[in-house]
């Protein structure tokens, strides 16, 4: 690989070293866009050209029609495969037994899979309730839909067709569930299972600052 790497010219290397540092401080790989913003490369096209040309030497290789599928090919690679996410549009009663419809997903997402025990029913989803105080609306929710509850957990839930973010409880009668919130402007913490539905567990939330 080094052989390889030592016929790349001066533009090609700088988009690969720079390629190398975002994966290694943000463990997923960058867009086109964001490659441009470090080289100061104002035109896609150009950032895109240079791409195709390090993937014909070998040196990356890429998923179509995938955001962030970059990943640096090397003889002895540092970097795990990344896992790719259904990022799906919102949750009802309509949508709530086939959430990975063609028509309800945005795009893959790659995750880093150091983030996830299992990713299998794994989906992200924008953040569609400010109940809970360390959860706002900026942020990305990373859901499983297999999952063992325990008490405190958070769960996001279908109730009256909209999805909420809750603090799971366990309750003593087993045609109930305890769901709390820090801002309950429902009014009430107790719901019937047949009125209230878990999605899933969440996991870990992405945070834009």
């Amino acid at each position: 690989m080094d052989a390889v790497f030592n016929t790349l010219t001066s533009k090609q290397k700088k988009v690969y070293t720079a390629i190398e540092k975002f994966i290694k401080l943000r463990g997923i790989p960058p867009t086109v866009r964001e490659i441009g913003e470090m080289l100061g490369e104002k035109t896609p096209g150009a950032v895109q050209g240079i791409l195709n040309r390090l993937e014909q030497k070998g040196v990356i290789k890429r998923e179509i029609g995938m955001a962030r599928s970059i990943q640096l090919v090397t003889d002895n690679s540092l970097y795990e495969d990344p896992v790719y996410i259904p990022e799906i549009k919102k949750v009802t009663k309509r949508n709530i037994s086939d959430l990975y419809s063609i028509y309800n997903v945005n795009k893959y997402q790659p995750m880093p899979p150091m983030l996830l025990d299992s990713h299998e029913d794994c989906f992200l989803i924008k953040c569609p309730d400010s109940s809970l105080e360390k959860i706002s609306y900026e942020d990305i929710l990373v859901v499983s839909r297999k999952y063992e509850l325990d008490d405190g957990d958070i769960v996001l839930v279908l109730y009256n067709n909209h999805a909420l973010l809750r603090y799971y409880y366990e309750n003593d009668d087993p045609d109930r569930i305890t769901l709390k919130a820090d801002d309950d402007l429902l009014g009430k913490d107790e719901f019937l299972k047949s009125e209230a539905t878990i999605v899933g567990k969440l996991l870990c939330k992405y945070t834009r600052f």
